[in-house]
């Protein structure tokens, strides 16, 4: 029994978030359905997640600035609340969830805007959505709990009017309460909860805090605190199940207690199915027949597979992918057979000079990887590349598997080379391949004293057996002069050394 209950410490935390959602969003997911605005959670937190993007576009760091990040979130949010409290007409000519579902596009349309500005790009994006659950520590839920805590007691203290204009806004407007203020109050409530949970769960496991428990209780009954008790008893069952599976699975724990929710929203579906039958028997036949509609799904779908590939096949057939990213990976997936590589060497070397950079680069990893010399002509060529991180894994490449004929390559390239730095390394590696012409454009840097006459000097210790200091490097130029033509190139010991 005890194992049941056990959870590491590394995960009560997270266990503790997820409590805290739960007694929040619970309560603020009936209020929503009530109102039929389901999506207002997406939309405000994407609305937070503009304002979280905007303070980094703005100058402040996500880790040395969380205040000022937190706040231009909840700015955003508050304004967001203020646009769905003002767009919410009588009679709803246009439904509210139609506006809802406009800012929502617009606002995640913005994001990707700002991220495209940002240094954060896709990796803040991709936050946003998962949160950072497993991560939570107990400064974030406590602070958390005490923000929750402080929006719950103004939803008490003032619970008459919320209850009024969510189940009810007509009678409340005739009542003479300002309709348009409390939505905004609620709103921007809601909105200091958006702020933070998105922060800690992510958008979707979020909703489904908000929405799921909710729509189950109203299943089970139609009381709303029947309703509410058995949202925040079916949400805390199913977060301490779900962080206890994620831990024990491996499991990624967000998605995983999304799908828990799906599956105890369809079960309180059957429990109503079966409490509002008129005829029981009916409804086990009708059960009975859904569950054969499933099986035959399911089972459709297994039967259909595709057979297992074999990988090598697999890799050659995605080599020809028009999507670039299948093209990387199947050159990676190569690198596992190389003792098969009579039948794919050729197309990879055709991907030397595939119109995506990283195709190529990682053409020329493997062919390096795999010493193969016979593709040396070829990567030669992509001195030319207009990438330069083509170029330089080029570089490397020849490095390992050139010869005399390719450091010629090498000092040639390095003579049109406009880039300081690409025509150092140009250099260097001519001279690695103990090509002599590559020693004066070296000493040429060293004495230029740029930011790369470290490297042009150390490349030239380490090939060539003088015994001054860079400090004395009016010397070398003298040196060189005096024993360049009693230098030869020792390949065993890859330095130049007097016959």
């Amino acid at each position: 029994m005890e194992q049941i209950f056990y959870l590491p410490s590394t995960m009560l935390w997270p266990l503790a978030a997820c409590l805290v959602l739960t007694g929040i969003h619970v309560y603020l997911g009936v209020h929503v359905i009530a109102r039929k605005v389901i999506f207002v959670d997406l939309a405000l937190a994407q609305i937070a997640a503009l304002g979280t993007v905007s303070g980094v576009l703005l100058g402040y760091d996500v880790g040395k600035d969380p205040t000022a990040i937190y706040l231009y979130s909840l700015a955003f949010t508050i304004f967001g609340a203020f646009i769905f409290s003002t767009t919410r007409m009588k009679g709803e000519k246009v439904p509210h969830e139609a506006i809802i579902g406009i800012v929502y596009a617009v606002t995640f349309a913005a994001t990707i805007l700002v991220l495209s500005r940002s240094a954060l790009g896709p990796q803040e994006l991709d936050h946003i959505i998962k949160g950072e659950l497993l991560w939570v520590q107990a400064p974030v839920v406590i602070k958390t709990a005490v923000i929750y805590g402080i929006v719950g007691l103004f939803h008490f203290i003032f619970r008459k009017k919320f209850m009024a204009i969510s189940f009810n806004p007509a009678k409340a407007e005739n009542e003479g309460l300002s309709v348009r203020l409390w939505d905004f109050l609620f709103y921007m409530s809601f909105g200091f909860v958006i702020t933070s949970s998105v922060a800690i769960a992510g958008v979707f496991l979020v909703f489904s805090y908000l929405v799921i428990p909710s729509v189950g209780g109203m299943l089970i009954s139609e009381k709303l605190s029947v309703r509410l008790i058995t949202g925040w008893i079916g949400g805390a069952i199913i977060s301490f199940i779900g962080v206890k599976l994620s831990w024990t699975t491996g499991l990624p724990t967000s998605p995983l207690i999304v799908v828990l929710f799906a599956l105890t929203l369809i079960l309180s579906g059957i429990i109503r199915y079966f409490r509002i039958a008129p005829d029981k028997k009916s409804a086990v036949g009708n059960m009975f027949a859904a569950l054969a509609v499933v099986a035959i799904f399911a089972g459709g779908l297994f039967f259909f597979r595709k057979a297992a590939e074999d990988p090598l096949e697999h890799a050659i057939s995605s080599l020809t992918s028009p999507i670039a990213t299948d093209r990387q990976t199947a050159i990676m997936d190569l690198r596992a057979i190389p003792e098969k590589k009579e039948k794919w060497l050729p197309l990879v070397t055709g991907r030397l000079h595939d119109q995506d950079n990283e195709v190529r680069k990682a053409a020329i990893e493997l062919l390096d990887s795999l010493k193969e010399v016979s593709a040396l002509s070829e990567i030669l060529k992509l001195l030319n590349d207009n990438s330069d991180e083509v170029k330089e894994s080029a570089i490397k490449a020849i490095r390992d598997l050139g010869d005399s004929a390719a450091s010629a390559e090498l000092f040639k390239k390095s003579e049109s080379e406009p880039d300081p730095e690409m025509r150092t390394r140009l250099l260097v590696t001519s001279l690695e391949l103990g090509n002599p012409d590559a020693v004066l454009p070296l000493i040429a840097i060293v004495n230029g004293g740029g930011i790369f006459a470290e490297d042009a000097f150390g490349a030239l210790k380490d090939h060539l057996p003088f015994d001054f200091k860079k400090e004395d490097t009016g010397k070398l130029l003298a040196w060189w002069n005096e024993h360049r033509t009693r230098m030869h190139w020792r390949p065993a010991n890859n330095m130049f050394a007097e016959q």
